[in-house]
């Protein structure tokens, strides 16, 4: 890490949330975010916003959101940091997040009150300013927006009660950067001219009726006012760098503020020429499609596929080094550290610790099935190595062509205690993206977008929010076991058959069952009003510009789909699920140790008084140990669920599909849910990830484990979010190609994803105990790494107590 960067990382506040509530549990510990930063919500945008959505009253709603973009990136704030070779914001200073009016104002207004949760965020007065703001938008931002049109009998299918968080947080979606990069804005301008010259044509010749023709024009106009607008924004910041550069004294600094100038003007409207124009471009356009058109997550750039062919001219021509190039990264990286976002205090306890989740996958094939990898691969990985970012996280994709050294690089960079990559096994995504029906070779260029959700760079997959909802199994297991009511006696759900007629495992499975279909019910229900209204008022004409599809149709990506579509919800908790019916099947069934009615009465009771009865369900097997009589019930309950979500339709007709995403909800769902009978206690977490065993029950090593988690077939399941601990030394020196075959069993089973934590329990229990020491220690959460001492003491605990896995 050069000078520079070291200079750069150390002067960027860090905005990464602490969390600041799990489930209706406000925590008392601690800031919003970490302290020192003096982190403030920064409303520049949501007043240009307003004052253009105020001007523009009489327009169609597209052209209404391309004014809006366009007077944002007009009058914003740009600024250009001291020593940065790569360059753009999307706030007005480095110490603050942005505001969204039209999607969000009344959590936002309550927590930012004098006093509240994040009522530091805000200065003297700005509160008075930020409540007169939203009278404009009380009635016209979205979230909340979907009550009032819930049918009657489900008007609080949007409150979350312990079965279901319903999300509205956050967007993704991946540009067609491969695309950008060959034509530039200049031909995307000309792309969006020619349709509307063939669209005037069709109209005079008749061939498309009036409606149809106003509303491909009106998209095509709304998406020439934006990519013009970003053509603009981007020449703001090559005027600025070239009038820095005739004031600068230090020849050095000169000389990269007029490269910076040039670079900013080239790829206003060109392609890029080069390896540090390549980065540039694809910075400001993440920009913009993710923290100033709207608050999207993820990034999904293939980023050394896209740009090997830069770095390998460049090196050509001499304009660059390998030490230079890794420069440039390990700049990329900084940039990412200066963003964030506000979230709902309920949200940190799903993500906290989390900063946007803008994944960079690397690795893979091409289209025609050769291996991607490149220098460029390793200097991704060693930059990563050096600069130990908690962003962006790297999604590595495995396969079988895989060169050793490849190899031996991914295995460095996790031995060096970063966490990362997480590695994604092309031989199952491929047969998977295949049974969905996508042709191989778009199947072939998949990357990860964020934490686990698949995309296709530049197909129109762009969903409304990362999840439709996190949905507590366990949950769904109490109220199957309490015909519908907590254990306090709560109608949570619908009625089922009274516990004391079951008379086997299929009768408790399919009351199970009656739950998870009635809450499903609803959350489908709002989920999808949640995409009619964004589809009806939040069009996006800039990043539909940048989607395969949407020129030639004339249409906002919100109005038709890539297909097949994968609009997902969460299922969270089900080796949790699949433990407590090993138990209950292995005690009440097989061995008749117990009645059905005993273990339900031990759980109302959290198991007091009830010791031995919990021992024997602590005992029974449990997900993790290459053990059938477990595995097998957690494959079957997955593909059951699966099955049952797949019968439900978006409102593009496409399929409900499930994600194997998790972030912390698993810790969080946990708080709200009772005993369970695989020993677990009232408010006790869940098992972390999507197929994670439970916490300290994977005794048999990582390949028995690795085993079980073969068997849950993730083609017909989903995509199971799978963590593993290790000790450092696990993969080093001597170990080191233990790990490998490891890898590669892991490879050849077909196993979809895993990621790792690479550092020590003693390491974490002091950085817990003396954070000031350890404020860069970056641990592997669900999906995502954090910074150790950015999550609550409770997590921090939770991860602490996995498994740490030794050959």
């Amino acid at each position: 890490m050069t000078k520079r960067t070291i200079s750069l990382k150390v002067e960027t506040p860090i905005k990464a949330h602490h969390t600041a509530q799990v489930g209706f549990t406000k925590l008392e510990e601690g800031e919003a975010f970490r302290q020192g930063y003096d982190i403030k919500l920064d409303l520049e945008r949501a007043k240009l916003l307003t004052d253009s959505y105020k001007q523009t009253e009489d327009k169609p709603i597209p052209i209404r959101r391309a004014k809006a973009f366009e007077n944002i990136l007009k009058n914003m704030t740009v600024f250009i940091r001291d020593k940065e070779l790569l360059v753009g914001n999307f706030a007005r200073d480095l110490k603050s997040v942005t505001h969204y009016p039209e999607l969000q104002w009344r959590w936002v207004e309550k927590t930012t009150a004098p006093g509240q949760v994040y009522g530091e965020l805000l200065d003297d007065g700005q509160w008075e300013e930020l409540k007169d703001l939203h009278k404009y938008w009380q009635s016209r931002a979205i979230h909340g927006m979907e009550r009032q049109y819930l049918p009657k009998g489900m008007e609080d299918a949007w409150r979350f009660k312990g079965e279901y968080l319903f999300s509205y947080h956050w967007e993704h979606s991946t540009p067609n950067y491969e695309k950008l990069f060959t034509i530039g804005l200049k031909g995307i301008l000309d792309e969006i001219e020619q349709r509307a010259e063939k669209l005037n044509k069709e109209a005079v010749s008749f061939t498309i009726n009036a409606s149809e023709y106003a509303d491909k024009k009106i998209f095509l106009d709304g998406a020439k006012i934006s990519v013009s607008a970003v053509v603009n924004w981007i020449r703001r910041y090559a005027d600025l760098a070239a009038e820095k550069a005739e004031n600068e004294n230090t020849p050095e600094r000169k000389k990269e503020l007029s490269q910076i100038a040039e670079n900013c003007k080239t790829i206003s409207q060109n392609p890029p020429e080069t390896f540090q124009q390549a980065l540039q471009l694809y910075w400001f356009i993440h920009l913009l499609v993710n923290f100033i058109e709207l608050p999207q997550v993820g990034s999904g750039i293939r980023l050394d596929k896209v740009t090997t062919r830069f770095y390998e001219n460049d090196l050509k021509e001499e304009r660059l080094t390998r030490e230079s190039a890794q420069e440039l990264v390990e700049n990329l990286y900084v940039k990412f550290l200066e963003t964030g976002f506000l979230h709902p205090p309920i949200w940190t306890g799903v993500g906290g610790g989390g900063l946007g989740w803008q994944s960079i996958t690397i690795g893979g094939v091409d289209k025609n099935g050769n291996d991607v990898c490149s220098e460029v691969t390793n200097i991704i990985l060693d930059a990563m190595q050096e600069i130990k970012t908690v962003a962006p996280p790297l999604s590595f994709r495995w396969h079988d062509k895989l060169q050793k050294k490849t190899i031996d690089k991914v295995i460095e960079t996790l031995a060096s205690g970063l966490s990362e990559p997480a590695i994604f096994n092309d031989k199952m995504m491929l047969q998977r993206l295949m049974a969905y029906g996508v042709p191989i070779k778009e199947a072939r260029d998949y990357s990860i977008n964020t934490c686990m959700w698949w995309v296709i760079p530049g197909k129109n997959i762009c969903f409304r929010a990362s999840n439709s909802g996190q949905f507590s199994l366990p949950k769904m297991l109490v109220l199957a076991l309490n015909q519908g009511k907590t254990f306090d006696g709560i109608q949570l759900s619908c009625d089922s058959p009274d516990p004391s007629t079951f008379n086997s495992l299929d009768d408790i499975i399919d009351a199970f069952m009656i739950h998870f279909r009635h809450n499903l019910k609803r959350l489908l229900m709002v989920s999808n009003i949640g995409d009619e209204l964004y589809k009806k008022y939040l069009p996006r004409p800039f990043l539909s510009s940048l989607l395969d599809g949407c020129i030639e149709r004339a249409q906002d990506c919100r109005d038709w789909v890539y297909e097949p579509d994968y609009r997902d919800v969460m299922l969270i908790g089900i080796n949790n699920v699949a433990n407590s019916l090993a138990a209950l099947k292995k005690i009440i069934f097989d061995d008749k140790k117990a009645t059905l009615l005993e273990v339900i009465d031990a759980l109302k009771n959290n198991w007091e008084g009830k010791e031995a009865l919990l021992k024997d369900c602590l005992d029974a097997p449990k997900f993790g140990n290459d053990d059938d009589y477990v595995d097998l019930i957690c494959r079957d309950i997955s593909i059951q669920l699966t099955e049952e979500v797949s019968t439900h339709k978006t409102i593009y007709g496409t399929n409900w599909c499930v994600d194997g995403s998790a972030a912390t909800s698993p810790f969080m769902l946990g708080t709200m849910c009772e005993a369970t009978p695989d020993g677990r206690k009232d408010k006790d977490p869940f098992h972390d990830g999507t197929i994670s065993p439970s916490m300290g029950t994977d005794l048999n090593g990582p390949t028995a484990t690795l085993k079980s988690v073969s068997k849950v077939d993730p083609v017909l399941a989903w995509n199971q979010l799978f963590n593993q601990t290790f000790q450092p030394e696990f993969l080093k020196g001597p170990y080191a190609d233990v790990f490998e075959n490891y890898l590669r069993t892991f490879g050849d089973l077909g196993v979809h994803h895993v990621q790792f934590s690479i550092v020590g329990k003693e390491l974490l229990q002091e950085a817990q105990d003396y954070p000031e020491n350890h404020p860069d220690l970056l641990v592997r959460v669900c999906g995502y790494s954090a910074y150790f001492v950015d999550m609550s003491r409770d997590v921090q605990n939770w991860l602490m107590d996995r498994t740490a896995q030794s050959f």
